[in-house]
């Protein structure tokens, strides 16, 4: 007779059939993966019943928490009411006409007109077509190239990963889309020139003047960045940039893009994070926190003059660029009462308000000698692990130290999301003080095992 199945077997037997994205198979094979099975505010349960804060906001798309009745009365009565409509071949529906003129309001000053896709992935490959058709229609063909920054993410379809600048979703899916050159990022901590800010007088962005020297004006059709690089690292540009970047593009008549899915919405405490910086891009993309992660669903907010473009292109053009389910009004509902939570509980607001305490008490992660640098702005924050805090030397890779701390987090109840040695963290814009210092404590603990560790090893191998 077999016995009593453990909770290891109950996560693999459950991960028997699906594929899981962004893990390793040969893992997920032998250990299964966490089942979470219900949410409330920050807090999710997995199959086993264990609470735990969700520090990363699932995927940092949460904002409104999850649960929210109200976002589920919306979805039910706009199945009732119409379950499907296309935003192709010429039909619409009302919640897709309703958000997209939300989000036109939202948008810095200028973009008005808005294309839905079904996520982030699938609003960069919608950049890339729209900035060449753009070009194409204005009779600049050869406007094809995008500048885009060392380690950013912008998805992981063909011309997204392209543009994505992390090797492991280059590796083994080569070649990738031509075109696309690279650019150091603002990385104040670690900075390719050797350089300090503000002495640097921002010198990071000038190389955006030397790539358009040396590839040409005439073949860079976009400049694309995230407004703070999540996966890259929560990497925070420091003031002035994004406002230099703007003037080179503008010098050379280069469009620039700002890759909003993970700022968007009030992650920084502004409507968008390109608001942070006072910049207003050409195009905006969003996703992930416009619906709170209830149901998919992304976009391209785009200038005015880009959309009269299309227009002028008059009616023999037609847009052949789209997806099945770009603008489903379920989908646009769920957005809608999303949006609704934002605004009534004042939550872009609340996100600047508590700013400074997360900032504060990640800060007081700094005590551990391997903690490198803290970083943070608005709701969003990242610990960088070092081996050695003066020369910042990075840890051996083979220690996987980051991973080691984001499962001892996990043991604890909290979760966060280890980037390399870089530990994110991205709460829901609901969280409270206390729960901010759950998260840290956790985190405090997690690094001083991990780094005790470390500290041991090190001095095993000087007495050997």
């Amino acid at each position: 007779m077999k016995g009593r199945p453990t909770a290891r077997s109950r996560r693999r037997a459950g991960a028997m059939h699906l594929v899981h994205a962004f893990a390793s198979p040969a893992v997920i094979q032998a250990e299964g993966a966490l089942t979470l099975v219900k949410g409330k505010g920050v807090y999710v349960w997995d199959s086993e019943g264990r609470r735990y804060l969700d520090g990363l906001a699932s995927l940092w798309n949460v904002a409104v928490g999850h649960g929210r009745p109200e976002i589920a009365r919306a979805i039910a009565a706009q199945t009732r009411q119409l379950s499907f409509a296309p935003t192709l071949l010429g039909f619409s529906s009302e919640p897709a006409q309703k958000l997209a003129a939300r989000i036109a309001r939202m948008a810095p000053k200028g973009l008005t007109r808005v294309i839905f896709t079904s996520g982030g992935s699938e609003a960069n490959e919608t950049v890339i077509r729209l900035v060449r058709l753009y070009w194409r229609l204005r009779g600049r063909e050869e406007k094809i190239k995008f500048v885009a920054l060392d380690r950013a993410y912008h998805g992981s379809t063909t011309g997204a990963a392209s543009l994505t600048g992390l090797p492991h979703f280059h590796r083994y899916y080569e070649p990738l889309m031509p075109g696309v050159v690279r650019m150091m990022r603002p990385y104040c901590y670690r900075c390719d020139l050797g350089l300090r800010y503000p002495q640097c007088g921002v010198a990071c962005a000038d190389e955006l003047e030397r790539i358009v020297e040396r590839e040409g004006a005439d073949t860079i059709g976009a400049f694309i960045a995230e407004p703070v690089q999540g996966v890259g690292g929560v990497v925070i540009p420091p003031p002035g940039y994004f406002r230099r970047i703007r003037e080179i593009c503008d010098r050379h008549d280069i469009l620039m893009v700002a890759d909003e899915v993970i700022t968007g919405f009030g992650r920084l405490g502004t409507r968008f994070g390109m608001d942070r910086w006072k910049v207003a891009p050409d195009m905006l993309v969003f996703a992930k926190s416009v619906t709170s992660g209830y149901l998919p669903l992304g976009g391209v907010v785009l200038r005015e003059s880009i959309y009269q473009t299309l227009v002028d292109a008059g009616p023999d053009f037609a847009l052949h660029h789209g997806f099945t389910y770009a603008g489903h009004p379920v989908v646009c509902a769920a957005a809608l009462a999303n949006l609704d939570i934002l605004e009534r509980e004042k939550l872009i607001a609340r996100a600047r308000k508590l700013a400074p305490y997360l900032a504060r008490a990640l800060g007081s992660l700094r005590r551990h000698r391997i903690v490198g640098e803290v970083r943070s702005i608005g709701l969003m924050g990242a610990v960088e692990l070092v081996r050695d805090r003066e020369t910042k030397e990075p840890l051996a890779a083979e220690l996987k130290a980051g991973a080691r701390i984001r499962n001892a987090c996990l043991e604890r109840g909290v979760i966060v999301r280890a980037s390399l040695d870089t530990i994110a963290v991205c709460p829901p814009l609901i969280v409270t003080p206390k729960q901010i210092d759950e998260i840290v404590s956790a985190l405090d603990v997690a690094i001083g095992e991990v780094g005790n560790e470390l500290a041991d090893r090190d001095s095993a191998r000087v007495n050997r």
